[in-house]
């Protein structure tokens, strides 16, 4: 799989002409609480795998971040959340394998999503934001954060999450977007 390419944080939630999307870019609570109020629906979660891989491969961008090697295995969670009309979401979520328990188990729990079971009180530290593709030369908004052990300060899960353009408009103040 082809790495995605996405723009780095430096051009800021600003340039984003759409306040919907400005306000869940810059968001630092829950995702998926965020969403249901915004689109006034309860969203679900949608497991397309939870699979052992290596970083590197799998989401380069994540290594660093997670203070982990190229070759270090990881867990893999790719969902997606929906309303009962759209998808709205699509995710990536890694943990490095043997450094917390929880972390893992969360992952693999298939039936809800994440934000919902993060112990309390957890630190979301946001990496970027930019963007990303939908399909067919679509461009997507997305950003990508670690949540942080509460109890041992180590980074315990790196997220990406790339929004649905029909919800979330990707336009920008520098004109037209396009994506690979």
């Amino acid at each position: 799989m082809m790495p995605r390419t996405i723009t780095p944080r430096s051009v800021g939630v600003e340039i984003f002409t759409d306040p919907r999307t400005r306000a869940l870019l810059s968001h630092t609570g829950s995702t998926t609480c965020l969403l249901e109020r915004l689109l006034d629906e309860r969203v679900n979660v949608h497991t397309m795998e939870v699979s052992r891989a290596a970083v590197d491969p799998t989401c380069p961008e994540a290594a660093a971040p997670l203070g982990l090697p190229a070759d270090a295995p990881v867990l893999v969670r790719r969902t997606t959340l929906a309303v009962a009309r759209h998808q709205v979401s699509r995710n990536l979520a890694l943990a490095p394998l043997g450094r917390l328990p929880w972390a893992e188990r969360l992952l693999r729990s298939c039936a809800t999503p994440l934000g919902r079971h993060l112990p309390q009180p957890h630190e979301r530290h946001l990496l970027g934001i930019g963007l990303d593709s939908w399909g067919a030369g679509r461009a997507a908004v997305s950003r990508w954060y670690l949540i942080i052990d509460p109890d041992s300060a180590q980074p315990a899960l790196f997220i990406r999450e790339t929004f649905n353009p029909d919800l979330f408009d990707p336009a920008t103040t520098g004109g037209p977007v396009s994506c690979p």
